[in-house]
């Protein structure tokens, strides 16, 4: 369950001399308090999306939001929207969309040292390294493992893994001696580079590094 919601925090208030309250008319008793309002997903702030000013007089104890302002308190309103404008909303109000930038900032530069990794052990494979193979049908995606037994030249030889699973990083799952074929089999390294190209095999692990 996704946890979201608003909330917001208190930015400033200020008085605001020389401007009679809407309700009562004392001179000098107006003061204007700016908040920011944001969004939130497990509480973590992600952006905020309004700054709503709240007029409150210290007098007769009368509050309004902008909105709420009586039509003939027009120099109120412009002095709130005047406020407004000069109140910036706290850095910490755009955390989770900071931290989000960072993920996939992260998220692309691991996905591109996988790849070099990947192109890096397919051009110079060896015993023990395993292959992750998508096999799609019409009805949905398994992976399974090929496991390189011995490399000479431009030869790989390999076992087959005889399981398959869903999970597209079924090391853990399958990568058991018991659950390979005992009878190998060859592949050019331009086979398995063909492979790669065409998205059917999505991954190289070289244990142990």
């Amino acid at each position: 369950m996704i946890i979201y919601g608003t909330n917001g925090a208190h930015r400033r208030t200020e008085a605001a001399p020389g401007l009679a309250c809407p309700a009562c008319a004392s001179p000098d008793h107006l003061h204007l308090s700016v908040f920011s309002r944001y969004a939130h997903v497990y509480w973590i702030p992600l952006f905020p999306y309004s700054k709503p000013v709240v007029a409150e007089c210290r007098s007769c104890q009368g509050a309004w939001a902008e909105k709420e302002l009586p039509a003939t308190a027009t120099e109120v309103r412009q002095a709130a929207q005047l406020l407004q404008k000069h109140t910036a909303a706290p850095w910490w109000h755009w955390s989770g969309l900071g931290l989000l930038a960072l993920g996939l900032v992260w998220a692309f530069v691991a996905n591109s040292r996988d790849q070099q990794a990947n192109t890096a052990y397919l051009t110079a494979p060896r015993a023990g390294d395993v292959y992750t193979v998508r096999a799609d049908d019409s009805l949905h995606t398994r992976y399974t493992l090929l496991k390189v037994v011995r490399a000479q030249g431009n030869t790989v030889q390999l076992v087959a893994n005889e399981y398959e699973t869903d999970n597209a990083h079924p090391l853990t799952d399958l990568n058991h001696a018991e659950k390979y074929s005992r009878e190998p089999f060859e592949l050019t390294q331009l086979d398995l580079q063909i492979m790669q190209n065409k998205g059917q095999l999505t991954d190289v692990d070289r244990l142990g590094e």
